[in-house]
């Protein structure tokens, strides 16, 4: 059973989150790292990410789930970019260099990079809708499993 605040936080991330499939996990160093695959075909990017939650663990994620993920990664090094969405690798993780287009600012901001990538906005200095920018991923992400409904 759920509390209030559990549903607030699933709340708040749903509208954000992405959906793919599990394509890793990692548990070797405590906290279950999940990569996500997003897209379809050569559009198709990685989202890797430190469980939050413990929500992996406890609802027995294995490789090949469809999931709903919220993944934040933290930004370094932000530039001027050129506009065009890539990532280095195709994964977007730690020391990953991004280059995209700002959706959304705020608190948390939406890069359009091929996938949808959210950044803490404090990370990403003083950006706009509508920028070009490129940045260096800081670290492993942290994920948020969200449960879908049916």
């Amino acid at each position: 059973m759920m509390d209030f605040e559990q549903l607030a936080f699933i709340e708040k991330w749903r509208q954000k989150a992405s959906r793919g499939v599990v394509v890793a996990l990692d548990g070797t160093r405590g906290d279950i790292v999940v990569t996500l695959r997003v897209g379809e075909g050569d559009g198709r990017v990685d989202l890797r990410g430190r469980d939050a939650t413990g929500a992996a663990r406890k609802m027995r994620l294995a490789i090949g789930d469809r999931v709903t993920m919220a993944i934040e990664f933290a930004a370094k090094d932000v530039t001027k970019g050129s506009g065009r969405g890539r990532v280095n690798g195709g994964v977007v993780g730690a020391g990953a260099m991004v280059e995209g287009v700002v959706k959304e600012t705020g608190e948390i901001a939406m890069i359009d990079c091929g996938a949808d990538v959210l950044v803490r906005g404090e990370t990403l200095g003083a950006v706009s809708e509508g920028d070009a920018v490129a940045f260096t991923i800081a670290a492993d992400g942290k994920a948020y499993l969200i449960p879908t409904r049916g």
